[in-house]
């Protein structure tokens, strides 16, 4: 249904490296021989048709078969992927070494300089998730990801790798927002927009910042502004071991904590459940947000992967 809904958003024929691009994008990551599979299936059934090596497109009887899907059966699909990924972890602070959930940027190589002293800004403020990247140039390949012609793709630690090492020491997180906050002075005022994550078929984030509505630049300049924000719940009785374990993380260069609630009490406006806490934390697309708000031009696959985090660099 995801592939046939993809090829319903194109007027021209589609290759499996751009299926394989989109799925990735929604929470499905598949090879070019397993989407082809696919392919294959649904032509059989007339639901797409093929034009050789340009591609397949969308055919009525795919169209009257998407119609017939109901989108509230996906309903918590971005949820559980999200929970997979921090889940599956290996990350160990102490030791710093393990895999971590990776967000990419995929940006002109020309603009991969402006990319690099931007992260290193938003680490000094604070506002990056961990110190850490990796940076995939033009020709090379990774984790399935290859990179075309005059592009470069930068990797980035996800800040579900924070709520991942929270759940590795036995601290059952529950994501409950995605949000854009207001700042005012450096200082977190108040969420302006939020979406549920167990309610949407796509990722939060992603929605309110392809709207343009994040004024990340200007905070950055004065203090001020509309930032992504994630909204977490955790048990009251673990708030101790919370604080600690992100405190061990920030004195290893970590960021994008922004606030820790007490229980019982709203963080920023949001009520949390009765005996629970809320924890905020920067969006770890931030970086590409960022750089949109530039005019450059971004694609972000965010979570994309999980990789070794000895397969990147530390920010100076």
């Amino acid at each position: 249904m995801e592939i046939l809904r993809i090829l319903s958003q194109f007027r021209y024929p589609v290759g499996s490296t751009v299926l394989r691009r989109e799925l990735e994008r929604r929470g499905f990551h598949l090879n070019d021989r397993t989407i082809r599979y696919h392919l294959k299936l649904l032509q059989a059934k007339g639901m797409v048709k093929g034009h050789g090596r340009q591609g397949r497109t969308i055919t009525v009887a795919g169209l009257e078969e998407l119609e017939r899907a109901l989108a509230y059966q996906r309903l918590g699909s971005v949820l559980t992927r999200y929970l997979a990924l921090a889940y599956s972890i290996t990350y160990d602070p102490l030791e710093d070494k393990g895999k971590v959930v990776a967000n990419i940027s995929i940006i002109g190589k020309k603009h991969l300089d402006e990319m690099l002293d931007l992260m290193v800004k938003l680490c000094k403020m604070k506002l990056l998730p961990a110190p850490y990247f990796k940076v995939l140039r033009e020709g090379e390949e990774y984790q399935g990801l290859n990179i075309s012609r005059g592009k470069v793709a930068v990797f980035t630690v996800c800040n579900l790798t924070i709520d991942g090492v929270l759940i590795k020491a036995g601290i059952p997180i529950m994501l409950k927002y995605g949000g854009l906050a207001q700042f005012v002075d450096y200082r977190p005022v108040r969420f302006v927009e939020l979406l549920s994550y167990d309610g949407t078929t796509l990722p939060p984030l992603e929605l309110l910042v392809y709207r343009g509505v994040t004024s990340i630049r200007y905070f950055l300049d004065t203090g001020s502004g509309i930032l992504p924000l994630n909204f977490r719940e955790a048990p009251a009785e673990a708030r101790e071991q919370v604080t600690n374990i992100l405190d061990e993380l920030k004195s290893r260069g970590w960021g994008g904590i922004i606030q820790v609630g007490h229980p019982n009490e709203p963080v920023l406006g949001v009520p949390v459940a009765i005996d629970r806490f809320g924890i905020c934390i920067i969006g770890g697309l931030i970086p590409g947000a960022t750089m949109r708000e530039a005019g450059v031009p971004v694609e972000t696959l965010a979570p994309h992967c999980l990789i070794p985090i000895e397969d990147m660099e530390r920010l100076d």
